[in-house]
């Protein structure tokens, strides 16, 4: 077994359930918003169309190709489109109870408190995000995660976002160890898992759905419990 001095965790999807707390959320503005009564607008779709438009979004704001003015400004625009609802005060509106009530959710994925307790006294520990520097303070806050974290590095403190090799090794140097030092510990195989093996940081892929894939990595899990097994 590797010696590690600083483990990396990705948040959204590894740590924090965020599509539990995503569909919590899209739930409570379905009903405030009155989409409940029209009768083309079913709950699921509502969910699975937000599904869509956000992983696109985010999708072009890792590549670079957008801010995150850009996901807050045509999220809900672009999914009552989908409905053929036109109203942009209300997308606006539903866009600001989103971000605002979305990294209020506490829903964590199972162990991921008493892995992080188990951790907390062994290594170094750090949140490695392109998630926003202030709804990330948020999340962690919430659900009780803050105290575990020796730093937070995110895309916009270090001017770089997952898988670009600049971000891995600002956490490196923040952490103050190589990269055969360090663990990355992530749900997305290409801005976790290909972005750490591209500068030699052994990884975990965390893949509670079991999903099939052609990727090398250094170890797999599929419950946040068996990484007491590599660490």
């Amino acid at each position: 077994m590797r010696r590690y001095r600083a483990v990396f965790f990705d948040l959204d999807h590894t740590l924090w359930d965020y599509e539990k707390n995503s569909i919590e959320t899209l739930t409570e503005l379905y009903h405030e918003f009155g989409l409940s009564k029209r009768p083309k607008v079913a709950l699921q779709d509502f969910v699975d169309t937000f599904d869509k438009v956000n992983s696109k979004l985010w999708a072009n704001y890792n590549k670079g190709h957008i801010d995150r003015h850009v996901i807050a400004d045509q999220r809900f625009k672009r999914i009552l489109n989908a409905f053929d609802i036109r109203h942009d005060i209300m997308a606006r509106e539903m866009s600001e109870e989103y971000i605002s009530r979305c990294p209020e959710k506490t829903h964590l994925f199972p162990y991921a408190q008493q892995m992080l307790q188990y951790l907390y006294p062994r290594y170094d520990l750090y949140i490695l995000t392109n998630g926003f520097n202030d709804i990330q303070d948020v999340k962690l806050e919430r659900a009780k995660l803050k105290g575990f974290f020796k730093g937070v590095i995110t895309s916009e403190s270090s001017g770089h976002r997952k898988p670009s090799s600049q971000i891995f090794q600002f956490s490196l140097d923040l952490a103050n160890v190589s990269a055969g030092e360090a663990v990355m510990i992530g749900d997305n195989l290409n801005a976790d898992i290909a972005g750490a093996r591209n500068v030699n940081i052994d990884h975990i892929y965390f893949n509670p759905g079991k999903y099939d894939h052609d990727e090398q990595v250094t170890y797999e899990i599929d419950c946040l419990s068996q990484l007491a097994n590599i660490l």
